[in-house]
């Protein structure tokens, strides 16, 4: 073999070695990779094992608390019933004992008197038979005395006829009967569902606050006239059987912003219907588990010396007359959220005085009636980047309620509502380009205002 040939095949056989350690590597990597999917794999199998545990669990245990229900209800009914039928069962009692003991009284009393009478005319008639058998020797005037003493037997008592007294009866329902009425009212009773007709679809966390929304489920209930009760728990119970739950929300809307939450706090939820006119709710829904990681809103702290900030940032007092812009920590407010002014505190303000949102922070009172600021003034008057508009609201004053929700556009332009005192006005506002979140801003001169911010 030359040199050329001992050359190729050295180079052959090396190659051929690369490429079997290429292979050998690549089925190990595709060992690892199979390997990993099928961990992957394994591991979404035991989620969905642990996901249908979970649902067997709330079909058995929401079985078993509904037989429990239905068991203490109809025992319930059940007693309820007994003492009902044996209390009216005694009263009819009584009445017809009363009846018959004032009807017997007279009755008793005639009734002695003719058996009275009875013997005596018994006597009387053995007497006369003792005086016929010694007729030849009696005196006449003893028979004349024994006849005028049974002429004065001869006069009847009065008893009473028969249409004068009592004859006892009670009366019942016919048709329908008492107890066909019974029975349908008990066939009535209860009605069990698959699952509570009003379920919670979505829950939006927001500052400091959930967003939940529900709907109606069950497809043969209509949703005309219908009212909905919320309920929250906050005591940190995460089983809801034994959680204490207060009611939020009662009324026709299908969602509810829950407030004032603490951030990173789980919060159960439930939410239940009546038909308009039912004296109570229904089933309860699905108790959902929901927390918000997102901070409440808050005030600046330290940066307006005139202003004192206090309940964990929310509320802000006025401790002195000058006129400062208060800001919140940060351009807080952000698309889809709202916020909402509780004047905890106040008087009459100016027209300079008032709520709002700004783009940036300003400096002055002044800059809130410029471009860059939606300006709500404590007279009503609202200012859109310095113009004012023709809507006016009621005036900011003590115990008014304020808020401002913001809902995004375009990349340039958010939709404001603004809502004071039940009344609404809508405005479409160009901002900066990318502007993500708004400052809110209040600017009051006398000193005892109070805002709350939520």
């Amino acid at each position: 073999m030359s040199e050329v040939e001992e050359k190729a095949s050295s180079t052959s056989e090396r190659l051929r070695e690369e490429y079997r350690r290429h292979v050998k590597t690549q089925i190990s990597h595709d060992l690892v990779d199979t390997i990993a999917t099928l961990e992957q794999h394994q591991e979404h199998l035991l989620q969905l094992c642990d996901q249908l545990k979970l649902a067997k669990k709330q079909v058995t245990n929401s079985a078993s608390e509904t037989k429990a229900t239905i068991n203490a209800v109809f025992d319930s009914f059940i007693a309820a019933v007994n003492e009902s039928v044996n209390t009216r069962r005694r009263k009819l009692l009584d009445e017809v004992k009363e009846v018959e003991e004032e009807a017997r009284g007279p009755l008793d009393q005639c009734e002695n008197m003719l058996e009275t009478r009875v013997r005596e005319a018994a006597e009387r008639i053995e007497q006369g038979k003792r005086l016929q058998k010694h007729g030849g020797v009696m005196a006449k005037d003893t028979v004349v005395r024994y006849q005028e003493e049974a002429a004065a037997m001869t006069s009847l008592p009065e008893v009473p006829a028969l249409c004068a007294v009592p004859s006892v009866s009670v009366e019942f329902p016919g048709e329908p009967s008492l107890i066909e009425e019974v029975q349908d009212l008990i066939n009535q009773a209860g009605r069990v569902s698959r699952m509570g007709p009003v379920q919670i679809t979505n829950i939006v966390e927001q500052p400091g606050a959930l967003l939940v929304s529900w709907e109606e489920v069950d497809e043969d209930v209509s949703d005309d006239g219908l009212e909905f009760c919320f309920e929250c728990s906050n005591t940190g119970a995460t089983d809801h059987h034994t959680a204490i739950f207060h009611t939020k929300y009662v009324g026709p809307d299908y969602s509810f912003l829950l407030r004032d939450l603490r951030a990173g706090e789980s919060y159960l939820l439930r939410v239940a219907s009546r038909r308009e006119g039912a004296k109570c709710f229904g089933p309860w829904s699905l108790v959902q588990s929901a927390v918000t990681n997102i901070p409440h809103f808050r005030w600046k702290s330290g940066c307006c010396p005139g202003w004192s900030i206090a309940d964990d940032g929310r509320l802000a007092s006025k401790i002195t007359s000058d006129l400062e812009v208060l800001h919140s920590d940060g351009p807080l407010l952000r698309a889809g959220s709202s916020v909402l002014f509780k004047v905890v505190c106040g008087g009459v303000g100016c027209s300079d005085e008032g709520l709002g949102l700004c783009c940036q922070p300003v400096t002055g009172p002044e800059q809130l009636l410029l471009p860059g600021a939606l300006f709500l003034s404590a007279q009503g008057c609202v200012f859109l980047d310095g113009v004012s508009r023709v809507t006016r609201l009621p005036a900011i004053q003590d115990k008014s309620q304020v808020s401002f929700a913001v809902e995004k556009v375009s990349s340039t332009k958010f939709r404001v509502y603004i809502e004071s005192q039940e009344k609404q006005v809508t405005y479409e506002w160009g901002v900066p380009s990318a502007q993500e979140g708004l400052w809110f801003v209040g600017t009051f001169g006398e000193a005892r205002w109070k805002i709350s911010v939520h």
